[in-house]
């Protein structure tokens, strides 16, 4: 008896200091925490860690790039960098500070080119043909309710273009449909869960970096993914999935975070009209882009209909409408699916390769430059 009282006393002590050291690093975090992580940022710039510090919220646009970056980063490059200009647009690593642009492309992480060095994405490649600096406002998961507050705020802020070029994504209902929106300041509202990683980010910024690290690590480099179709050899990660999960559904009857589909489509218009007429009322030019992901090419139902929708919304507002479905859908009958997938897609991701970043930019390089 003595010796189990004498034991729980050791476990109480033993608790008692880890939560007292647990309490002494969150308050050394809560003060110092960004001097830390500003000391060793020498240290982690040339690793797969420093996408935390790069990636930032925004409270005008959800999320965006940390401004004037140059780092090693994870890509299907051999020696893959990524580099932002004063803006926290993705862009060369030669940059030069500017805040007139010929063009402006606007879409989600296909424009931004993930996984690619800047020169070998398509908006990359286009502005190499052009010849001056092209904005790459780009980013992973960015959908019309972003695009909005991003391109009003900058506007705003003086920044000139001539032409603006918009690639709209499949997976844009999906995300419309979670991003909360503040019509009269045309701004994101962030939700709760984004407001306690904000929290979490701003009062306690090392100890949030060090579960980011160690979540990666235990996570590992492959994310479980699952195949395309039963005789595919391709597979997608689960939130593939679920971003594409209206393609072969009713869309009368199908929703998305309790949302119809038809008003999630009907409000994603309302927002592009808003996109438009900002830009008309500055005089500056508009274009649209559409352009399939590999589940377009085995779940057809909804093809034709989104396609037909943004062609028509197209009519009397946009310079050009570029319609990638069709080019894609000539590859496939002239090489099939799978080498279609093969030669223009990253191996078990849906983003093109340098290849099909190549087939993007032909297009419009052939079009907006002749």
């Amino acid at each position: 008896m003595n010796f189990i009282n004498k034991l729980i006393k050791l476990v109480k002590e033993f608790f008692k200091i880890l939560l007292i050291t647990f309490l002494l690093i969150l308050g050394i975090d809560f003060f110092f925490g960004n001097k830390i992580l500003d000391l060793i940022d020498p240290y982690i710039k040339e690793t797969e860690f420093y996408d935390k510090r790069v990636r930032v919220w925004d409270d005008i646009y959800h999320h965006t790039f940390k401004k004037n970056v140059n780092i090693k980063s994870t890509g299907v490059e051999k020696n893959n960098r990524f580099c932002t200009n004063n803006f926290g647009f993705k862009s060369n690593c030669n940059l030069t500070k500017t805040k007139k642009f010929k063009f402006g492309f606007m879409g989600d992480s296909f424009t931004e080119g993930i996984g690619l060095n800047y020169e070998n994405t398509f908006v990359g490649i286009f502005e190499n043909k052009l010849g001056s600096e092209t904005a790459n406002m780009g980013v992973s998961s960015y959908s019309p309710k972003l695009h909005l507050a991003k391109l009003n705020f900058f506007l705003n802020k003086g920044l000139i273009f001539d032409h603006v070029i918009l690639f709209l994504d499949i997976s844009d209902y999906y995300d419309e449909a979670f991003y909360q929106f503040d019509k009269k300041k045309l701004s994101i509202v962030h939700n709760k869960k984004d407001l306690r990683r904000i929290w979490s980010k701003k009062n306690f910024p090392f100890t949030n970096y060090y579960f980011y690290v160690v979540k990666k690590i235990r996570k590992g480099p492959v994310n479980k993914k699952k195949k395309l179709a039963k005789n595919s050899t391709i597979a997608f990660d689960e939130s593939v999935k679920r971003k594409t999960s209206w393609l072969d559904k009713d869309m009368r009857n199908f929703k998305i975070n309790d949302i119809n589909m038809f008003k999630i489509h009907e409000e994603t218009k309302t927002y592009m009209h808003q996109i438009y007429n900002i830009l008309d009322k500055r005089d500056i030019k508009f274009s649209l882009a559409i352009y399939p992901w590999p589940q377009n090419f085995l779940n057809k139902k909804n093809n034709s209909y989104y396609r037909s929708e943004w062609k028509k919304f197209c009519e009397g507002k946009c310079d050009h409408f570029f319609d990638y479905f069709q080019d894609f859908n000539n590859l496939i009958d002239q090489m099939g699916f799978d080498d279609v997938y093969k030669n223009y897609y990253i191996k078990n991701d849906i983003h093109f390769n340098k290849k099909g970043n190549i087939l993007i930019a032909d297009k419009i390089i052939k079009i907006l430059l002749n």
